[in-house]
């Protein structure tokens, strides 16, 4: 399986939830659903955006298993010096849509046009949600 499409699935879930086992319960599950329809490949990524946003609404349902096969065993270890105090303020009160925006366009890395036809919406909404969202997230980075 493609490594960025993993990649790519575990990181939205992560940012998502800020939980390591819901974020391994969910990308387990949209990992399966894309690679059954054959949408591995990047050239795909406009698909990705539907199924991940489709499957964040279904996060929340989801129980979380412990993958790990052994206690000590770590599955995301964040660089140092690695602070979510910002992100969590900012998923907790902004609003959902810009959240969703800023994650897929600046964390996640993908294109206007990818996000506008994965989200069923115009460039121009994208372009609108994302800066509104960066204005937001940055409030509580000044702080």
């Amino acid at each position: 399986m493609e490594t960025s499409v993993i990649e790519t699935v575990a990181k939205y879930f992560y940012f998502t939830s800020l939980n390591e086992q819901l974020t391994f319960a969910a990308s387990f599950r949209v990992l399966i659903e894309l690679k059954s329809n054959g949408w591995i490949e990047p050239i795909h990524r406009d698909r990705w955006v539907t199924l991940l946003t489709k499957w964040r609404t279904k996060m929340r349902k989801i129980s979380p298993r412990d993958w790990a096969h052994y206690p000590d065993e770590k599955g995301f270890v964040p660089p140092d010096n690695f602070n979510t105090a910002a992100w969590s303020k900012f998923i907790a009160s902004g609003e959902p849509s810009e959240v969703e925006a800023v994650l897929l366009s600046r964390i996640l890395g993908f294109t206007d046009e990818e996000m506008a036809s994965g989200l069923g919406v115009t460039v121009g909404t994208i372009r609108y949600r994302v800066g509104r969202g960066l204005r937001h997230l940055g409030g509580y980075l000044e702080s």
